[in-house]
């Protein structure tokens, strides 16, 4: 049934809409929050093992130098295999964790043209809306007790998902090749947060802002 209705939205989007969008990019996380920073100070981890590729699809209504939008990424998740920087069993073995994370905005906002959509030649725009972003972080394998001097590891499953609401920023250009198609580059930038509690206790939300870059094709449908 659910694929029933998209397939509807679909088309429906693509009668309506101004222009519709697929593109594709990547995903640069900002990390700064205490669950990245305890990460990456016990884990061999760093920021860029968490940047992800990512689909994007994009409805656009207007023609002239306003128009309102709604895009959704799709995937943008990254599964890291990873062990203890500076700990290891009795044995010499690595002390091991299966770190994932998933950052998927969905973005409604408003575009400004200098130019009118409705030109051919290079168009740039800038933008901003609401992100509601649908995020995952989990954390699974062994786990040192830093609490106890003994320093006890433990196996351990802690599962996280939610959705939060954000703000973002948006520019890019349109090089509109004819009437109905054109290439598109752009770029937002998210700001949210997620709250991890109750899984992770004692920890501040969840840094989820960061840049994704996008390149793909525009069909303008009318």
């Amino acid at each position: 049934m659910k694929y029933k209705l998209a397939l509807v939205l679909l088309l429906v989007g693509l009668l309506t809409a101004g222009s519709i969008s697929f593109m594709g990019g990547r995903f640069y996380p900002n990390t700064s929050s205490d669950i990245w920073d305890v990460n990456f100070q016990n884990l061999i981890l760093n920021q860029e093992n968490f940047q992800s590729n990512l689909g994007y699809l994009e409805w656009e209504w207007g023609r002239r130098n306003t128009t309102f939008f709604a895009g959704a990424s799709l995937s943008g998740r990254k599964v890291i295999y990873t062990e203890y920087r500076d700990y290891v069993w009795s044995d010499g073995t690595p002390i091991q964790q299966t770190v994932y994370f998933k950052d998927a905005p969905t973005y409604l906002g408003i575009r400004f043209y200098p130019i009118p959509v409705y030109r051919r030649g290079v168009l740039p725009f800038v933008g901003a809306g609401i992100a509601f972003v649908s995020w995952e972080w989990s954390q699974t394998g062994d786990f040192i007790d830093f609490s106890d001097p003994y320093l006890p590891i433990y196996y351990g499953e802690f599962y996280r998902r939610d959705s939060s609401l954000g703000l973002f920023i948006n520019a890019g250009v349109v090089a509109k090749m004819s009437r109905n198609m054109g290439f598109r580059i752009m770029g937002f930038y998210t700001w949210a947060h997620g709250n991890l509690e109750p899984t992770f206790l004692g920890f501040e939300p969840i840094d989820l802002s960061g840049f994704t870059v996008l390149a793909g094709i525009s069909v303008f449908m009318r």
